[in-house]
């Protein structure tokens, strides 16, 4: 694991050395620099909203939790920590999700099960959100003009492949893939060590089917927020580039945002997607806006704000005494 860390890394480090050898770095420059302290601040609150419609999506699938504005302001904070963590770490997204498991049980005694359910749930509802949003913009780019055939087909490749994965993982769930797996293999000379692992499987897995039979309401509102999160990344965008002195239609940057969500989907196993989302940014300003230096002044400006945001996310993980390698070497408490 600890090569496949460096081979990913290394791997984005190039697509982004690529994408800047590609560039007038004077031009992104001046692009950049022309954004207000104002404007930035302004970006900063639309992430803000963005981050929180996710935190609400996330609420409505733990159903241990209240549906208050105080623990959406805990699971606020839990998020900001283990999103920061899956950003850093090469864990298709997933390197943070056990410390948010963790923070969750030692802080507000929440079920290991049931936080772990929820993550997996809320993942669900976001990617299908995803997959509407991301078809309405292939929907429109499949009619932009400005668009070639080449442009279009790899649209059109990009959201099957999406589609693919979002249904192989809603399957898994539905299915009871998981355990079943787990099952087998605890029935070969590992099954005594698989054994607990094959129980907790199954419970995860029972409460799969007890969520998707009793709470759809529950789903609907959960996909719908996850909805609105991906809205507010258009927004953010939109903003963006509006600022740097490009504005476009509200349509041409539901088209670039949606490009840029599904190639960063695609390539999950690079860190913060590193040189997928500058590469996804300029290919797709290129062809709309008719200038890649565009995309990627508008990634840096993103990046710029990631950077900042997964720095609080890390001093609050210090404060909570959190770290994936803590959460690994620390026995969870014994659930009642």
């Amino acid at each position: 694991m600890r090569y496949a860390k460096l081979i990913f890394l290394l791997l984005g480090l190039s697509l982004l050395a690529w994408v800047l050898g590609q560039a007038n770095l004077d031009e992104i420059w001046s692009q950049v620099r022309s954004i207000s302290v104002y404007g930035m601040l302004s970006i900063f609150v639309v992430y803000a909203l963005y981050f929180g419609a996710d935190v609400v999506s996330w609420q409505l699938t733990l159903e241990s939790v209240e549906m208050t504005a105080r623990w959406a302001g805990r699971l606020f904070v839990v998020r900001m920590i283990g999103e920061a963590y899956n950003n850093i770490t090469p864990m298709a997204s997933m390197g943070g999700e056990p410390v948010k498991a963790w923070l969750l049980k030692t802080n507000y005694g929440i079920a290991l099960r049931d936080s772990g359910a929820s993550l997996i749930l809320a993942k669900t509802a976001s990617m299908f959100s995803l997959i509407i949003f991301a078809g309405v913009a292939v929907y429109i780019a499949l009619a932009h003009e400005q668009l070639s055939d080449t442009h279009k087909s790899m649209v059109s490749i990009g959201f099957a492949w999406l589609m693919f994965n979002v249904v192989v993982f809603f399957l898994m769930q539905h299915l009871k893939l998981s355990s079943l797996t787990a099952t087998g293999l605890g029935k070969t000379r590992f099954g005594v060590r698989l054994s607990r692992l094959v129980a907790g499987m199954q419970e995860v897995d029972e409460q799969f089917a007890r969520f998707y039979r009793h709470n759809r309401k529950r789903l609907v509102l959960s996909m719908a927020y996850a909805m609105a999160n991906w809205l507010l990344g258009v927004a953010e965008l939109y903003l963006i580039l509006r600022l740097i002195g490009h504005p476009v239609s509200w349509s041409d940057a539901l088209i670039i945002e949606a490009a840029v969500q599904m190639i960063r989907t695609i390539a999950f196993f690079i860190p913060a997607g590193i040189g997928a989302q500058e590469g996804a940014l300029m290919l797709a300003c290129g062809a709309i806006v008719g200038s890649p230096n565009v995309g990627i002044a508008a990634a840096l400006v993103r990046r710029f704000r990631e950077l900042v945001w997964i720095g609080g996310s890390l001093l609050l993980a210090m404060a909570f005494h959190a770290s994936p390698k803590l959460v690994a070497q620390t026995p969870p408490p014994a659930e009642g």
